[in-house]
C-alpha cells in the first residue's frame, strides 16, 4: 500500500472511532494510558515560552498535558483526522490538519516534538523522524511513545491473547465497527523498540534513549537534535 493509501485508511479508522476513542483507550489500558503520556511529556523538559509540537495529537490528551506543564509554551497540535482534532478543545493551541510526514512548520523553529501512539500508523517512519528533525532547532528534544510486542517475561505470553483477541472485540463492540481490529494488527506488525531507536538515530538525532514501561509493552524513545 502506498503512503497516501495507508494515510487515508488510518484517517478513516480514527474518524470512525473519534467519539469513543478516549473511553476505550482508558478501558483497554486499565487506566494506565494517561500515566504513560505524563511520563513522555515529563521527558520533554519543556519550560518558559518554548515552541512544542504534538504530532498525531488526536483528541488532545498529550496536548493538554503540555499546556498544563508549560502555560507559557506555544503549542501546535498536528493530526490528519478532523474528527479527532475537533474534540481537542484546548485554548491557546494552534491546530494543524496535516500528516506527520509533512508538517507545515519552518525549519529549525521548534524546541520540542512529541508523539504518542502515532508511529504504528505511519507508512513512512523515516519520513516522520526526518520531518521532526527538520523542524527542531539545534538542541531540540524529540520524544516518542508507543505500544510494542513484548519479547520477554510473562507479557510475552499474556499480551497476544489480550491485545489481539479481547481488545478488538471490546473496541469493535463499542464502536460498531472493525476499527480496533486494525489497531491490533498495527501492533502485531510493528517494529521492535531497538529498530525504532536505530531509525531515529539514522534521521540525524543524537543521544537516543529508551524507557521501558508496562513490562515491555510500552516504550518511550527520547533523542536530541
Amino acid at each position: 500500500m502506498d503512503t497516501a493509501g495507508k494515510r487515508e485508511q488510518v484517517r478513516k479508522v480514527f474518524e470512525s472511532i473519534s467519539s469513543k476513542y478516549d473511553l476505550i483507550d482508558t478501558l483497554i489500558s486499565f487506566a494506565q494510558d494517561q500515566r504513560w503520556r505524563r511520563k513522555a511529556v515529563s521527558l520533554l523538559g519543556i519550560g518558559g515560552n518554548e515552541r512544542v509540537v504534538d504530532c498525531g495529537a488526536g483528541t488532545g490528551k498529550v496536548t493538554r498535558m503540555i499546556r498544563e506543564a508549560c502555560p507559557g509554551c506555544q503549542v501546535y497540535a498536528v493530526d490528519i483526522t478532523e474528527g479527532m482534532l475537533s474534540r481537542a478543545n484546548i485554548p491557546g493551541v494552534r491546530f494543524i490538519l496535516a500528516p506527520a510526514e509533512n508538517i507545515p512548520i519552518e525549519d529549525s523553529s521548534i524546541d520540542a516534538v512529541i508523539s504518542a501512539f502515532l508511529t504504528r500508523n505511519l507508512e513512512s517512519l523515516e519520513g516522520y523522524f526526518s520531518e521532526a528533525f527538520r523542524i527542531l532547532r539545534p538542541g531540540g528534544r524529540f520524544v516518542n511513545l508507543d505500544i510494542f510486542n513484548p519479547t520477554d517475561g510473562a507479557m510475552r505470553i499474556l499480551f497476544p491473547p489480550y491485545f489481539y483477541r479481547i481488545v478488538p472485540a471490546i473496541g469493535d463492540l463499542l464502536t460498531s465497527s472493525s476499527s480496533y481490529s486494525y489497531l491490533a494488527r498495527s501492533v502485531r506488525g510493528f517494529r521492535r523498540p531497538e529498530e525504532i531507536a536505530g531509525m531515529i538515530s539514522s534521521a540525524g538525532f543524537r543521544k537516543v534513549e529508551t524507557v521501558r514501561l508496562a513490562m515491555g509493552t510500552v516504550w518511550i524513545h527520547r533523542a536530541f537534535k
